[in-house]
């Protein structure tokens, strides 16, 4: 038994369509819910705002310090080399032992990214 299958039928939804069609889907029931329920829609929509502000409010919250964490992530791992006029990335965050032998280094004329390759910090 052979199986056919007719390609030109088949319609590939992307996940986006799929949320949206799913979306209105559930609004629309419920709009017919609180239709036809119209005693209990007042407490809904006094826990749905509730709800809605606590989303808001631990979205807000983790997108903020998610963007602290990559804000912290890119001080300590770049560092930034007047004369090549560019961030080099290390492999690890620079202890104050390191910035001591760097500005002392430095101060004796050596570049920057000559010093971090010597020391093997460079990534």
């Amino acid at each position: 038994m052979a199986i056919e299958l007719d390609l030109a039928k088949m319609k590939v939804e992307s996940k986006w369509h799929a949320f949206k069609t799913n979306a209105a889907r559930r609004a629309k029931q419920a709009v017919q819910w609180v239709r036809d329920n119209p005693e209990s829609a007042g407490v809904l929509a006094v826990i749905g705002t509730g709800l809605i502000k606590g989303g808001a409010k631990i979205s807000k919250n983790l997108v903020r310090t998610h963007n602290l964490r990559k804000e912290q992530y890119n001080k300590e791992r770049y560092i930034y080399d007047r004369s090549l006029g560019m961030y080099l990335h290390t492999k690890r965050p620079l202890r104050n032992k390191d910035y001591m032998a760097i500005n002392r280094r430095r101060r004796n004329g050596e570049k920057l990214s000559d010093i971090l390759e010597s020391m093997h910090i460079l990534e």
